[in-house]
């Protein structure tokens, strides 16, 4: 009880002996049984009044604690929703790094089957490109927690280096095709350096990988086909780095949704 309500109480057990002090310190006249049913009335009302103050007060405490609920309720509903959508985006992420499908075209490129494995790394690097734009839009950019910025950091140098591995894997197919067909390799890969070029003045993201421009010297300084075609085959054969991110990426993508369930379970609390 308040202190207010402990100085209300006091005063009613109190005003029999104050008022019977009143009385002997003065020359009034006053009838007892008068003076208790005066005392009696004035006691109820008072008693009535404070009960239905303190009713009122303790249903504005139990609204207030009702709206709180209500309102925490409604931040949990809101915030599980969106950890599905999170968990389905980020199962979507991993899913674009397909991993197994870049092996196929490898194998089909090994094989000499370059228009085949071309047609299927184009769609993968559309893939890579659409999911640049769309990966991080479940996730606040200005305030992010340290398990958020990990998975962020990871995510790009994975999606980076995979997407990488992909667009040279395009140039290494367009280089072969033109060689079946008796074109110039140097025109197509200086007409690539100079593609890249003009994409990075627009984005800074996208510039050419270090294979391509090692490409572009190899060829001013006139080495053989055998030559260039040998480093093509090492950089086809360079897959090792997907198992790496692969194991890295699912570590930091389970400690990312343990990090937002418990986040989420702390609203209710």
């Amino acid at each position: 009880m308040k202190k207010s309500g402990l100085l209300i109480c006091g005063f009613l057990l109190a005003s029999p002996i104050i008022v019977d002090w009143i009385v002997s310190k003065t020359s009034c006249t006053i009838h007892y049984d008068g003076w208790l049913g005066y005392y009696g009335t004035l006691v109820g009302t008072l008693v009535t009044l404070f009960v239905l103050y303190k009713t009122r007060s303790w249903n504005k405490d139990d609204n207030d604690d009702t709206r709180q609920q209500q309102v925490k309720m409604s931040e949990y509903q809101a915030k599980t929703l969106w950890f599905e959508n999170f968990r389905k985006q980020l199962d979507e992420n991993y899913r674009i790094l397909n991993f197994q499908d870049t092996i196929t075209a490898v194998n089909e490129i090994s094989m000499g089957n370059c228009q085949k494995a071309l047609s299927s790394l184009l769609e993968l690097n559309k893939n890579i490109e659409m999911q640049g734009y769309t990966f991080d839009l479940y996730l606040p950019t200005d305030k992010l927690s340290s398990e958020e910025m990990e998975y962020v950091i990871s995510y790009n140098e994975v999606l980076k280096s995979y997407g990488t591995y992909v667009n040279d894997l395009i140039v290494i197919c367009g280089l072969r095709l033109r060689l079946e067909a008796g074109l110039s390799i140097l025109e197509y890969i200086n007409e690539t350096v100079s593609q890249l070029v003009t994409l990075n003045e627009l984005n800074k993201d996208v510039e050419p990988s270090s294979f391509i421009l090692k490409l572009s010297e190899m060829c001013e300084v006139n080495c053989t086909i055998n030559q260039i075609g040998e480093y093509c085959t090492q950089r086809v054969a360079n897959t090792g780095f997907i198992h790496s991110t692969k194991v890295h990426l699912a570590k930091v993508t389970k400690a990312l949704l343990k990090y937002e369930e418990k986040k989420i379970e702390q609203i209710l609390k």
